[in-house]
């Protein structure tokens, strides 16, 4: 694949200097003619120069095509590859969409839900920024998500796909030109579904069809009558002129739609490439119709795009599309098209985006056999066997069963340091994020039902907002019982809990906030390295239950088997890390 993107790379170099040596003629060939150098029939010259550099722009195009989708296919499998082999997959460029108040959100952060190295990163294969909008949201919806039904309807079309992982590929290779130029991509998606007035007014027509006849006339019948040079070349220089006035009129549309900055060619390739196989299934014949609507819409644009790309050479923009007012003819035709078809627009983009999600999904549970479609249910519990974090490599991934977690209900995880707890916290998230968005999880099973995750773990204080981490853990807190106080079925993942207050005052507010959340139909996970902690599930009698991780030592070497056992942790490594470390704490 890399060796066919090499010589496909040459080829368009090649066809660069061609098209470099077919403006030199024509300037040439002016010159000559303008300074009287040359007589004037050489400037017929200029013509066959002319017609042989449109052509190589048409050639050039569709060689630099094949190149980007050689070098996007190269770069899939890469990806696909290295997901297998244990290797992080590297985030969608620039990275996953991180939407506002991401550092607010329920669980977003301390879940590593979005961004480089995220979850998101790890399944997403998808190219455009509709795509990537839809995974993200997917994924952090967890803290309200949708119906059950819904849910369901997603997991269905994933699965179907994860037996077609041809469609992610394709759709990986059509979006390469978007994903790798988002911000052009993201401003002709702006400017279809704008309702600001066009750019051009219908007025400009007469001068898109006047210009270019007396020009082309004037200089016809000043090299064949022998006019004086003005009158020859006069019109001409007026549509020179003019093409540059009109410029910053119509920059930001050509910018916006041409192809080779990620506009509406491309776009129409993606939805060509979403639309060549059939699917069953009720949600995916939905998603595939409204693509059908947008690309029927989409191929209305390929003539004045094409035209447009043809134009981008600067010298060609100069000195022959004025000849034609090309320039403005195709942005007439772009302006008369999205007053039909923008509106419109925003859903076909959301419907290609779900595709690519779904298919992102598929991929995951095509390459990962082994992860399994959650059991999706109303009642409020979680369940799993075999449970383990994704972005933990296979060769190193420790999974644990976690039962028993039901409305009322909860886990103290107690343990050493690194010994797993935070891990297991982030694997009960991390499975419900991904369940509650329709994918597969890391697990050998999982039953839950429409629960809404909420976390606390990854808290630290503020200097710009005057807030120490007591105070930070305080206000999330707030928002677990927040949450928890507008209806039953709250998942909680609270690490260290209260851990910036003393033993004491730890244990009497740690105890009392787990008491609320489970009286109030809450279910989920405290961890905590603090043994008094322990204590909570005295008062809690049937409803917190105790399980720990602890460590294995022999010698001087200590490791850890991450296996979550019941009880609590009956050892503690504070010490005997301080000691491997050379700081002086004694024997004791």
């Amino acid at each position: 694949m890399r060796l066919a993107h090499g010589a496909l790379e040459s080829r368009s170099r090649t066809l660069g200097l061609l098209r470099l040596a077919c403006v030199a003629i024509v300037i040439v060939t002016l010159a000559g003619v303008g300074l009287s150098l040359l007589p004037p029939r050489t400037a017929w010259g200029t013509l066959g120069a002319a017609i042989s550099f449109v052509l190589l722009v048409v050639v050039h195009a569709r060689v630099d095509r094949e190149r980007d989708r050689k070098d996007a296919a190269a770069r899939f499998h890469e990806r696909a590859l290295g997901r297998l082999s244990d290797q992080k997959a590297p985030p969608r460029s620039p990275t996953s969409h991180e939407p506002d108040g991401h550092a607010q959100h329920p669980y977003a952060s301390d879940l590593d839900m979005i961004g480089e190295g995220s979850v998101c990163a790890y399944i997403s294969f998808v190219r455009t920024q509709p795509g990537e909008r839809t995974i993200g949201q997917w994924l952090l919806a967890a803290a309200a998500p949708p119906p059950i039904d819904e849910i369901r309807k997603r997991q269905d079309a994933a699965r179907s796909l994860s037996e077609k992982p041809e469609l992610a590929r394709a759709l990986f290779i059509a979006g390469a030109a978007i994903g790798d130029r988002p911000e052009s991509a993201i401003a002709f998606e702006s400017w279809a579904l704008a309702k600001e007035p066009s750019a051009v007014s219908p007025a400009f027509g007469a001068i898109a069809w006047v210009l270019p006849l007396v020009s082309i006339g004037a200089l016809v019948a000043g090299n064949v009558l022998g006019w004086p040079t003005m009158a020859t070349y006069g019109p001409y220089i007026v549509a020179v002129v003019a093409s540059l006035a009109l410029r910053a009129r119509i920059g930001k549309v050509v910018a916006a739609v041409v192809a080779n900055e990620g506009g509406a060619l491309a776009y129409a390739e993606a939805f060509d490439a979403a639309l060549e196989t059939r699917f069953e299934g009720e949600l995916l014949k939905k998603v595939q119709g409204d693509v059908e609507t947008g690309r029927s819409a989409l191929r209305a644009l390929r003539a004045p795009t094409r035209a447009l790309e043809a134009m981008q050479n600067e010298v060609f923009r100069l000195l022959v599309a004025p000849l034609v007012m090309g320039e403005l003819h195709a942005v007439l035709a772009l302006e008369r098209w999205r007053q039909k078809y923008g509106a419109s627009s925003s859903s076909w983009f959301g419907a290609y985006g779900s595709l690519e999600a779904l298919a992102s999904f598929g991929m995951l549970a095509h390459d990962f056999p082994t992860f399994a479609w959650p059991e999706l249910g109303e009642d409020l519990r979680f369940d799993a066997r075999a449970l383990g974090h994704p972005l933990v490599p296979a060769s190193r991934r420790v999974c644990n069963d976690v039962t028993g977690l039901e409305a009322g209900h909860a886990l103290v995880v107690t343990g050493s340091n690194m010994s797993g707890k935070s891990t297991l916290l982030r694997s009960i998230g991390v499975a419900t994020a991904m369940a509650m968005a329709g994918g597969p999880v890391c697990a050998e099973k999982l039953a839950l039902g429409p629960l809404r995750l909420v976390t606390s773990m990854r808290v630290s204080d503020s200097l710009s907002e005057g807030a120490s981490r007591f105070y930070a853990e305080l206000r999330r807190l707030s928002l677990v019982v927040e949450m928890a106080s507008k209806a039953p079925g709250v998942l909680f993942l609270l690490d260290e809990v209260l851990y910036g207050t003393n033993a004491r005052e730890r244990l009497i507010g740690s105890r009392a906030t787990l008491a609320w959340l489970l009286d109030h139909g809450a279910l989920g996970a405290v961890s905590t390295h603090d043994l008094a902690l322990a204590d909570l599930e005295g008062p809690l009698t049937g409803k917190a239950k105790n399980v720990h991780f602890e460590e294995q030592v022999a010698g001087d070497t200590m490791s850890f088997d991450y296996k979550l056992r019941e009880g609590v942790v009956k050892s503690s490594n504070a010490l005997r890390l301080m000691r491997q470390l050379g700081l002086p704490v004694g024997d004791s």
